[in-house]
């Protein structure tokens, strides 16, 4: 059995390992780099508001939206869709750290007027995030924008401590099913005491993604917990 120390630096490891595809053409095409991910976090304290205010606040959150994105912060964001709803959103932010993505995030209307919280995650995502997306509507403005669901997944650490025997198949499986297609990233969270790892899906129905997820070794083992929500993406975001 690990040390509790070595298993988390191990589990880190895997779970960035399984970010490429497993052949080596894809691994080249699916280098990994780290993003900073800001959830934005239903606040308890929120208050109803007039139609009038919410929709203002709304703007204004669109607004920001473009605006990062026109800086280069941003490079992917979307709203949650999940029942009973406690993450409204997420940016996923370039930001050269923790720090500065939490400042960035705060200054988002939904935060300042007590709408949401933030939360903010360091994560080892595939490099060119948002790329294709910003070429295509770059040389064509009236490009569909195509908003899809896509299944997202918290893996959290369980209760139970991994070795590398378990962990090494856990990186494999997450590799293979990023080969099949389907599975867009699989990466590692840094630093945090609770969140292991995040794993997006491609459009693929909730209940074949719970089914997968549920599959991991490391799930079915107990060293991880599956959180499983539902997320609105545009198409061509992903590198693929």
């Amino acid at each position: 059995m690990l040390s509790r120390q070595t298993s988390l630096i191990g589990l880190a490891t895997c779970l960035a390992s399984a970010i490429p595809a497993a052949s080596q053409a894809a691994s080249d095409n699916h280098s990994s780099r780290v993003y900073h991910i800001v959830f934005l976090k239903r606040d308890p304290a929120r208050k109803p508001l007039s139609k009038e205010e919410g929709e203002r606040i709304q703007s204004a959150h669109m607004a920001n939206i473009l605006a990062m994105a026109d800086r280069g912060v941003l490079v992917a964001a979307g709203p949650f869709d999940d029942t009973p709803p406690v993450i409204s959103g997420v940016f996923f932010f370039t930001t050269p750290s923790v720090e500065e993505a939490r400042k960035v995030a705060e200054a988002d209307p939904t935060v300042t007027e007590h709408r949401n919280t933030v939360e903010v995650l360091a994560w080892h995502g595939p490099a060119g995030l948002g790329e294709e997306y910003r070429r295509l509507h770059k040389e064509k403005p009236d490009t569909p924008v195509d908003m899809g669901v896509h299944p997202f997944v918290i893996l959290r650490r369980g209760a139970h401590e991994p070795d590398a025997t378990l962990m090494a198949q856990h990186a494999a499986y997450w590799a293979k099913l990023r080969a099949d297609g389907k599975v867009l990233a699989a990466g590692a969270v840094e630093g945090d005491s609770s969140v292991a790892g995040i794993v997006i899906f491609d459009r693929i129905p909730d209940a074949e993604a719970a089914s997968l997820a549920a599959a991991d070794p490391a799930v079915s083992a107990g060293v991880l917990t599956v959180e499983a929500h539902r997320w609105w993406c545009a198409a061509h975001v992903f590198p693929r």
